[in-house]
């Protein structure tokens, strides 16, 4: 019991720290808000996929986990299907440029519009759906305990991610170096691949078995 809910804490620690250092627009938000008004402005667009997030997931998880009673092989379409999205994330952070951060001035940004604008925005829905829905509900069969523990490392490490990253950028404004963070997500995009693996290999033997 004690390996199958590290897995699931590995799983969800890398995920997050994908999610919360990988492009995006709230992550585009985050890195402009840090440099043009320091590390508080950024800090408050980290705690942004919390506030979205979890009204999703109350939604989504319960409707994933009724499926897996009775519609086995939709969830092992939409675990390939997550395989192929976590593939193209993966080749998104090896192919990830300098030039993706690049921002514009921009006025300060309210936490309420940066909610606002994670809130609509579609890849939200089809990650929970297709990611980490499965995930939760693979670790809610294990034990109520062990999908809180996934859900709950999820968040942290997201919101860790783009904390560290507020904090640095808004401590280092002046002179800034991308490699750190074009190093961290081209390691994460490998670690992409190899979750995207097993999600393809949970799907075929649902549907072959």
């Amino acid at each position: 019991m004690e390996t199958v809910a590290f897995l699931f804490v590995w799983k969800a620690a890398v995920l997050g720290v994908h999610a919360g250092a990988s492009p995006g627009p709230i992550t585009t938000m985050l890195i402009s808000q840090s440099l043009l008004h320091g590390r508080r402005a950024g800090a408050k667009i980290a705690f942004v996929p919390v506030l979205t997030d979890l009204p999703i997931i109350g939604v989504i998880i319960p409707c994933l986990y009724y499926l897996s009673l009775g519609l086995e092989y939709v969830i092992a379409l939409i675990s390939i299907i997550g395989a192929c999205l976590l593939c193209y994330l993966g080749y998104e952070s090896l192919s990830v440029t300098a030039s993706q951060f690049q921002q514009n001035k921009a006025p300060s940004i309210s936490l309420f519009r940066a909610v606002g604008v994670n809130f609509f925005n579609p890849n939200l829905y089809i990650y929970w759906l297709t990611i980490c829905g499965p995930l939760s509900v693979s670790a809610l069969h294990v034990s109520f305990a062990t999908m809180l523990l996934f859900i709950s490392v999820f968040f942290i490490s997201i919101t860790s991610a783009k904390l560290g990253i507020a904090l640095a950028l808004g401590s280092v404004r002046q002179s800034l170096n991308w490699k750190v963070i074009i190093g961290i997500n081209r390691l994460l995009g490998i670690v992409m691949f190899v979750i995207a693996a097993t999600f393809f290999w949970k799907g075929c033997t649902i549907l072959f078995s």
